[in-house]
Formats: structure tokens, sequence, C-alpha cells
């Protein structure tokens, strides 16, 4: 932890940096989720990993302001090799992987990869300290304020405005009620929390030993570690008044209190502002022309979205005009498809009707064929009558020998007949084996 002594004993707000664990923030604070000033700051050090243990102020959609020892690293003092913030005012929530606790997440993701890949889009394109600013020990120096630019703009929903000299002093000097921010523990040795949290304190008096620095004070609350960096806000009717950042507090040996207390008075100290307009003037002019490059981007965008909506009603158009083509050609096909139907309709009808005529002449020839047959049976059995008739009679009158030798050549003939008949009655047979059967059969 980071010391100062003067009349307190003094350390900074931020933890050595632990893993992301479970959290909570400000002592005796008030929950703050959705606070549009106040994010949660996460650094990489040089072996890759990653802490969240600061806090900071967004004064616009691409500037962070925060604790200077917020983005170095505590054993160099080295800038971190990268540095992200959360959205302002977001919630935390803590992971749990097979029944242990993995660290923590952004409220509404579901891993650590989807919460990395959130806040990994606010990353600092740049990092502005003081030329003088330098600290790798674990005493509080002068100058610790960083100014940081976003690769991407956050969404700043509130307007804040950095104090000025008179308005500072004057603030001070009314010891002016000021709210502070941030994600830091709410009790001693606790963990740092999941939601911002607030508390009220006011301005009391500024140290001899530490520059552009003033303490403030409650009966009741203070800074914890974790808060550096988050904004200390004065509040008019008409505006919010950015006066400096939480950079430091007394050192507390037991909890609950993250502080010590001095005369009935926990002690947070705030490093000052306004001085450092030449920083906020250049990150205001990175975060412009960053800006400025981002619409004109936006810009070609729309410009190359445009020509490829021009292409697209371009193309519909062919597609419409194809479609309509198509679909005529459909409707032609259609109708010429009915057409031949109906056609072919009317030629089956016209071959069933001649087969139906067919089938008519054929049982008509069929019955013909019977009655022929039966005509000529009738007149060969009328005919072979008659002749035995005639033979009866010729017998008679002949004598016996002529009687047998005409009965002989009757029979010879009768034989013949017979076969006749026969081979007439099985042409009927075979007639009336015909399907369908003949009418008379």
């Amino acid at each position: 932890m980071k010391l100062i002594v003067k009349t307190l004993v003094l350390v900074l707000l931020s933890t050595l940096l632990l893993p992301i664990a479970p959290v909570f923030a400000i002592y005796n604070g008030v929950d703050a989720v959705g606070t549009p000033n106040v994010v949660s700051v996460i650094k990489e050090y040089s072996d890759g990993k990653r802490y969240a243990s600061c806090s900071g102020a967004l004064v616009a959609p691409r500037i962070v302001v925060t604790a200077a020892h917020c983005v170095t690293e505590d054993e160099t003092g080295l800038l971190a090799k990268n540095v992200w913030v959360a959205p302002a005012g977001a919630s935390f929530k803590i992971l749990t992987v097979d029944g242990k606790v993995g660290g923590r997440i952004l409220e509404n993701t579901n891993d650590a990869a989807e919460s990395r890949a959130i806040y990994e889009q606010y990353k600092a394109s740049s990092i502005k300290v003081t030329s003088t600013y330098y600290s790798s020990s674990d005493i509080v120096v002068d100058n610790d304020v960083a100014f940081i630019v976003l690769e991407k703009a956050l969404v700043l929903t509130s307007n804040i405005t950095i104090a000025s000299d008179e308005e500072t002093e004057s603030f001070i000097a009314n010891k002016s009620a000021v709210r502070i921010y941030g994600y830091g523990l709410t009790v001693f040795e606790g963990d740092m929390s999941l939601k911002p949290k607030t508390t009220t304190m006011n301005f009391d008096f500024k140290p001899t030993t530490l520059k552009n620095s003033v303490y403030l004070k409650s009966p009741t609350s203070s800074a914890c570690s974790g808060d550096s960096g988050g904004p200390v806000i004065v509040s008019t009717l008409t505006k919010l008044y950015l006066v400096g950042v939480i950079t430091g507090g007394a050192n507390a040996t037991v909890g609950p209190e993250c502080s010590l207390k001095f005369s009935g008075n926990y002690y947070t100290l705030v490093t000052l502002i306004t001085k450092y307009a030449n920083l906020a003037f250049a990150s205001a002019v990175e975060a412009s022309n960053k800006s400025d490059s981002a619409l004109l981007q936006s810009d070609t965008d729309l410009k190359n979205a445009k020509e490829s909506l021009a292409k697209a009603e371009l193309a519909t158009r062919a597609a419409l005009e194809n479609q309509s083509k198509s679909d005529s050609e459909a409707k032609l096909a259609l109708e010429a498809k009915e057409k031949s139907d109906s056609e072919a309709k009317l030629a089956l009808e016209a071959k069933e009707k001649s087969d139906s005529d067919a089938q008519l002449a054929r049982e008509a020839k069929v019955k013909s064929d019977s009655d022929a047959a039966t005509t000529l049976k009738l007149s060969i059995e009328a005919e072979l009558k008659a002749k035995l008739a005639d033979e009866a009679k010729l017998a008679a009158e002949n004598s016996a020998s002529t009687l047998r030798n005409e009965v002989a050549a009757l029979n010879t003939k009768i034989k013949s007949l017979q076969s006749s008949l026969t081979v007439a009655s099985k042409k009927l047979t075979a007639i009336c084996k015909v399907k369908p059967k003949p009418k008379g059969c």
C-alpha cells in the first residue's frame, strides 16, 4: 500500500492488484449502479496477469481521469502493458466454475471471455501523466493523476466539467460537500466491489507535503482500497464539477473500518486536477482527432453502404424484372399445358367412343356369326331329314341290295355332315369364348 505521513498516516486506496475476486466498495457507502461518471479500471502487467484494482472518472466519451498509480506497475513504476475500462456504472458478478470462485465478470455476461469482449473494446490508446511523475514505492508522490484516451468512445449520459482553479479554491475554502465514487473495498481486508459505491464527504485542508492535493473528511464514511482514481464531484444547481480523483487514505489495521479515525473523522486524500490542464487539453485533442478519424471512417463506411445499397437495389430491380419475365413465361407455359390437357382429354374421349363402337361392332359380328351357325345347323338338319325321307322312300322302292348300298352311302354322307356340324359347333364355341361374351351365346 502507498503511504503518506503528515498529521495522518495515509495510504493509497488501490490494492496490491490481486486477481479479480468477489467484491464490495467505499466504507459506509451506498450503491451507485448506473452512475454515468465512474468506471472500473483494469490493467495488465508485463507478465500477462490482469487486475481490476482501481476506479476512474469518465469526463468525455473517450477520456477517463484516474490516479497515475492505477496505470503503472507497482514494482517498476512503468506504464502497465495494457489498460482498459468497463462501461460507466457497470455491475459485476462472481464467476463460479465447478463450484470454485473463478473471479468476477460483467453482470450481463456468462463467462470471462464474454466479459472481456465487452471491456476490451475500451482499451487505452494512450495514457498521459506528467513528466515528473514516477513511483515504484509505497509512498504517495506528487502529480498522481493520469488521463486515459480510449480507442473507442464510451456512452456518456451526463456532462461533467473539470473545475477551474477559482472554483476549486472556492469549494475548498467553503468546505463544500463532495460525492466520491469507487469500486473499492467496503470493509478492511475485504474484496473489490461488484457495484460502484458512493458517499458524501467534505473538503478539509491541503497537505503541505503534497502538491495539488486536499483532504476530505467525514465522521461516518471514507474511501477504501480500490477506490483510487474514482471521481470526486461537487454538484451545483446547474453543473457537475470534477474536482479531483481519490489517491489515498488513512491506513486501517483492523476491520471493518477501511480507514483510521482521527478526532472523530475519517480522512481521504484527493489529488486535484485543475493544475493538469495541459494533459486534459492534450487528451481532448487526441480524443477529438480520434473522433474525427472515426467520423471520417463512418462517412466512408456510409458512402460504401450507400453504394452497396444502390447496387443491391439494381440487383433487386433486375431480379424483379427477371421474376416478372419468368412469371409471364410460366403463365404462357401453364396456358399451353391447359390447352394440351384439354386436347388430350378430347382425344381420350374420342378414343373411348371409338373403342365403344368397335366393341359394339364386335358384339354384333359375334351375334351374326352365332345366328349364321344356328341357321346352318337347322338347314343341315332339315336337309338331313328330307334326305332321309327320300332315302326311305327310295329304299322302299328299290331292292334290298340297292337299299343297303344307298344306306351305306347315306351313312357316309351323314358322317361327313356330322363332321361339318362338329366343325360348326366348335366354331360357335370359339365365338362364345370371346370377351366380352357376344349376345346369344
